[in-house]
């Protein structure tokens, strides 16, 4: 910076023309504004300190709960990340097991009916059948029936070697009778796709008198009901049935509304007498069925023990299985004042939880209802449960054989 040029006394001299200034206010006003200033100060300074205190404890009641929802946030992210695990670990095991389930049922659709001989061989190689199947019992029983009428149809293989005894429920009707019900429904069996023959509706009409419970049957002049011995047998277990299901006490048949009808081995018959009860009962499976359908045939037999001893036999004329395996033997006792029968298991008999022990206890209970007995007890099985079936107690035998559904 350049020196100044001006000198002191050059200065003085300015200074001494600039104009003078003077205060006057009183002394004692301006002591007093000193001090309120000085007040001032010291009050602002006690206030930045509590202002400053007061705003960080608003700030601490705004932060700690956005603190504490933050660490929720974390624990629910945290939950959210382990409950999409666990329903990924769930839907993996339902894949697991859908798939299991598919590769069972195609285990199913693969199995091939065995004689009663060749099961304990087969189950060492290919398994004992499970019980997963929906419905693997033949019969209808007690409890399935809910309300609905039970109608049961004899109807012939397709080789007509025997009659095979089919069951339906139907809806109930007030204003008609079991037999208007069986009448009716004959148009809508599906024999065919049950594996059997054609043969209802029976090709005659019918007049059912409820009072006494007779039935008279008019067949045509070109009826073939007594073409041949097989045909012949087989119409005469079709109206033994009918007569059964239905509780008809007697059937008269004409032909073409004169008395009697013309059979080729029995020649003109007016009545019917049926041949009923006292059979052994086998599995037939029809077309490889995965289902048997469990039929009596044979002679009639003077005892229950005959019974079961021939189901340990096939019957290959009517390609019938044995219905009791080799390795399962048993004593009977029975108790006909009571209708009831006890089977105890020998040693060494073997009892599963499957199908084939399943189906064998349902021969076992068809036969026993057809020697009129009303309930079977087990004694001395490997297991307590076989199906349905809870062995620890009685077990009341079925309402009717080889349950189907109608389309």
């Amino acid at each position: 910076m350049k020196k100044s040029e001006w000198s002191d006394n050059q200065l003085k001299e300015l200074l001494s023309q600039m104009p003078k200034i003077k205060d006057e206010r009183d002394p004692s006003e301006i002591f007093q504004n000193i001090t309120v200033r000085m007040n001032k100060r010291k009050q602002r300074t006690w206030i930045m300190p509590t202002a400053a205190a007061a705003l960080a404890a608003v700030l601490f009641l705004i932060l700690v709960p956005n603190l504490f929802n933050w660490e929720n946030t974390e624990e629910q992210a945290s939950d959210s990340t382990k409950q999409s695990a666990a329903s990924e670990k769930i839907s993996m095991k339902e894949g697991v097991n859908i798939q299991e389930a598919e590769q069972n049922e195609t285990y199913e659709d693969s199995a091939i009916p065995f004689t009663a001989e060749e099961a304990p061989e087969k189950d060492s190689e290919i398994g004992i059948r499970s019980m997963d199947i929906e419905d693997p019992e033949t019969a209808v029983y007690e409890e399935d029936i809910s309300g609905m009428e039970v109608l049961t149809y004899a109807i012939p293989d397709e080789k007509a070697m025997m009659a095979v005894p089919v069951s339906v429920l139907v809806t109930k009707n007030e204003d008609k009778s079991k037999f208007d019900l069986f009448e009716e429904n004959m148009v809508n069996l599906s024999e065919r796709e049950w594996g059997l023959s054609d043969y209802f509706p029976l090709n005659a009409e019918f007049a059912f008198d409820e009072a006494s419970r007779e039935l008279t049957i008019d067949f045509p002049v070109d009826h073939t009901y007594g073409d041949g011995s097989a045909s012949e047998m087989v119409f005469s277990e079709v109206l033994s049935y009918t007569m059964t299901a239905l509780n008809i006490s007697k059937i008269k048949v004409t032909t073409d509304g004169k008395t009697g009808m013309e059979l080729g081995n029995s020649g003109v018959i007016e009545e019917f007498e049926p041949e009923i009860g006292n059979h052994a009962y086998y599995l037939y499976y029809p077309n490889e069925a995965k289902k048997p359908y469990i039929v009596p045939y044979g002679e009639k037999l003077s005892s229950i023990s005959d019974a079961f001893a021939a189901m340990k036999e096939n019957q290959e004329k009517a390609n019938l299985l044995a219905s009791i395996p080799a390795d399962i033997n048993f004593e009977t006792e029975e108790n006909p004042e009571e209708k009831k029968l006890t089977i105890r298991f020998g040693e060494g008999s073997v009892i599963n939880n499957d199908e084939s022990t399943l189906h064998t206890i349902e021969a076992i209970l068809l036969t026993a209802k057809d020697f009129n007995y009303q309930a079977v007890k087990l004694e001395n099985a490997d297991v307590d449960m076989v199906g349905r079936f809870n062995l620890d107690n009685e077990i009341k035998v079925p309402v009717a054989a080889n349950k189907r559904s109608l389309p």
